[in-house]
């Protein structure tokens, strides 16, 4: 059980990173590669973490380990599909927002900023129900806690490097996005999975 839901972390803080990062690429043709973008979506990245973790813990506290993993899957899977689609509304998007005064500040921000917070929301909603899901009770749960959040930052690296040395390279930008939408659902399915084994387990004598 713990393997998987470190795993599942790991998973999460891949897709979230190698996101962020693709996500420059996605806006570039539109706002252009510069320090206005970057900072635009690396704060909201992390100001919707930021709002996921906190909307996370909040419901992790109120429910089972079963719960909490499914919370978890349906966060993720809905990550992935904020991932995959985010192509598919762009142009509409700079039609928006861009289009009208290309070279204007804030709507530069704003057209950057805009594509990350549904994804990183829901991702950041993932991790703290994945860690109060790991930690269990009784003694080891510092251990257990370093380890969850451990998988995260090697998740995170992970999905920095994937996306710059391999996916824009083999794959473009939509067909980056696409797979890790791929990964995000799997990472799902496998979530809802520890969820009937740990049901199983509560009520097995």
């Amino acid at each position: 059980m713990l393997a998987g839901i470190i795993l599942a972390e790991g998973v999460v803080a891949f897709c979230s990173l190698a996101f962020e990062v693709i996500a420059a690429r996605l806006v570039a043709p539109y706002a252009g590669m510069s320090t206005d973008t970057w900072t635009a979506i690396i704060a909201a990245f992390l100001l919707a973490l930021a709002l996921g973790n906190r909307l996370g813990g909040r419901l992790a506290s109120r429910r089972d380990r079963p719960s909490k993993l499914r919370l978890a899957a349906l966060a993720t899977a809905g990550g992935g599909i904020a991932v995959a689609a985010a192509p598919w509304f762009i142009e509409a998007w700079d039609a928006l927002v861009l289009a009208p005064a290309p070279a204007t500040l804030w709507r530069i921000v704003l057209f950057a900023a805009l594509p990350c917070i549904p994804a990183g929301m829901l991702f950041g909603l993932a991790a703290p129900l994945l860690m109060l899901s790991g930690l269990g009770s009784g003694t080891g749960q510092g251990l257990r806690a370093g380890t969850i959040y451990a998988a995260g930052a090697t998740g995170s690296v992970l999905g920095v490097l994937a996306a710059l040395w391999l996916l824009l390279d083999d794959l473009g930008v939509r067909n980056s996005l696409l797979l890790i939408g791929v990964f995000a659902f799997a990472n799902a399915a496998m979530l809802i999975l520890l969820a009937r084994f740990s049901q199983r387990a509560a009520v097995l004598p």
